[in-house]
């Protein structure tokens, strides 16, 4: 199973290398099936959109950094041992959507549970808080700044997304939603203020 795991992970990191240097020449192969007199619309609409998916990244990024940060700050401040290693942890298991945080806060307060049953029981109901101030609070603000997105939008997304398809309806929900408000802003809505 590490082997397979290994080997996927390998795989996934090169596929992704090769896609990143061979980007320009697939845009511009992509943007061949779409008529010249419509090509630079199409073209415009796809950039902000590909601009915004990666703020959305780096949104995410931040996020996790928020919460790695706080989970250093908790421990530190609680002696919970190893608090580095458990901040570097869940700001990577962060990264996934739905499941990540709360999974990483179990792991923590197991391990909190070492110190003693009340900084265990503290640290659950740190984590339990703080899933609740970053969902309802600083990712919606993240993604407000970062890919203009109203943060009841990026709630109903996240949920929506995670609803339908679950951690990969989460984790696409809101690059979905930034895409379809450009491409009504774009296409849709200047139809309909004309009529």
């Amino acid at each position: 199973m590490v082997l397979n795991a290994l080997v996927s992970t390998a795989i996934v990191i090169t596929v992704t290398l090769y896609c990143m240097a061979g980007l320009p020449a697939i845009k511009t192969f992509c943007y061949r099936f779409v008529a010249r007199s419509r090509r630079e619309r199409v073209q415009r609409v796809s950039e902000e959109i590909m601009n915004r998916t990666g703020r959305f990244m780096l949104g995410n990024l931040v996020t996790s950094a928020i919460a790695g940060v706080a989970t250093f700050a908790w421990c530190a401040a609680t002696g919970v041992p190893y608090a580095a290693a458990l901040g570097i942890f869940v700001a990577l298991m962060d990264l996934i959507p739905i499941v990540g945080s709360t999974l990483a806060g179990i792991a923590v307060s197991l391990i909190a549970l070492s110190v003693s049953l009340p900084i265990a029981v503290a640290t659950a109901a740190f984590y339990i808080v703080f899933r609740l101030v970053e969902d309802y609070l600083i990712v919606p603000r993240t993604m407000k700044f970062a890919v203009d997105v109203h943060p009841l939008v990026t709630i109903v997304a996240v949920l929506a997304g995670g609803a339908l398809l679950g951690i990969i309806g989460a984790l696409v929900a809101i690059p979905v939603a930034v895409a379809t408000g450009l491409l009504l802003d774009e296409y849709v809505f200047p139809r309909t203020d004309r009529s």
